[in-house]
């Protein structure tokens, strides 16, 4: 089944060239699927079109086999949850009152949360593995848990696909492994992720399938371990990667002369 379907994408920021001119692509769902391409390839506006967040000069955008406008937008907010880069924390919320923004869309409009969305909230927490940060405050997070806590976020939504724009991007290494174990067992659970990066050691480690995006249209869209090889990496940011073995498997990497 396909979580996402693009078919003849079109899109252009006001005053701008065109940046997807007819794009077609199917994101399986079930599995891990990574975004790779040189920044202004359209990796996260890509993300925003499948939220609905931008809204296509032409060209579809299906999610589960049904096409995006027919989705009300509180059906969406149940269906796709969605991590940022880095969020924005105007407020030093409760972490607990924090992951139940994500039940947003499952709240009356009128209501507060019930005893259902907080336990939601708790179980979610639980899935990321973040219980011991419920009693503390936001603004007091490193930057490691303050991601743990934006998924937990999202997992609250109780969605069928996330979608994370970098996750790791501002991470150091071990935190950066928290993350991405939990994207593994995430999808282990039946989860569809669908995530965007620059770092194509992590993807290969963690991804099924990769998407290369250049110049508005995909260079690759396939298995992951196949796609993210030294001669499709360099065709797609430019410059020379070389390969590294470790036992049967070949790592890419770019090194100084």
């Amino acid at each position: 089944m396909k979580a996402v379907g693009i078919q003849n994408l079109h899109y252009a920021y006001p005053g701008r060239d065109s940046l997807f001119t007819g794009l077609a692509l199917e994101i399986e769902a079930g599995q891990i699927s990574v975004l790779l391409g040189p920044n202004g390839s359209g990796k996260s506006t890509l993300l925003a079109l499948i939220l609905g967040y931008l809204f296509p000069e032409a060209g579809e955008i299906e999610v589960f086999e049904k096409a995006l406008p027919a989705y009300h937008r509180t059906e969406l907010g149940r269906t796709a949850g969605f991590v940022s880069q880095a969020a924005t924390l105007p407020f030093n919320y409760p972490v607990l009152e924090y992951i139940l923004l994500g039940r947003t869309s499952r709240i009356p409009y009128w209501g507060g949360p019930s005893k259902e969305d907080i336990a939601a909230a708790e179980r979610a927490a639980g899935a990321a593995g973040i219980e011991e940060l419920l009693p503390r405050n936001v603004q007091e997070l490193s930057a490691g848990e303050l991601q743990l806590v934006s998924i937990a976020r999202a997992l609250a939504q109780e969605p069928r696909i996330l979608l994370m724009d970098e996750p790791t991007s501002h991470l150091d290494p071990a935190h950066a492994l928290d993350v991405f174990r939990l994207i593994k067992r995430l999808s282990s659970q039946g989860l569809t992720v669908l995530l965007t990066t620059h770092d194509p050691l992590h993807a290969r480690q963690v991804a099924d399938q990769a998407v290369l995006l250049r110049n508005g249209s995909a260079l690759y869209a396939g298995p992951a371990v196949e796609g993210l090889s030294a001669e499709n990496l360099g065709r797609l940011y430019g410059v020379e990667f070389h390969e590294a073995r470790l036992g049967e498997a070949r790592i890419p990497f770019v090194g100084l002369e």
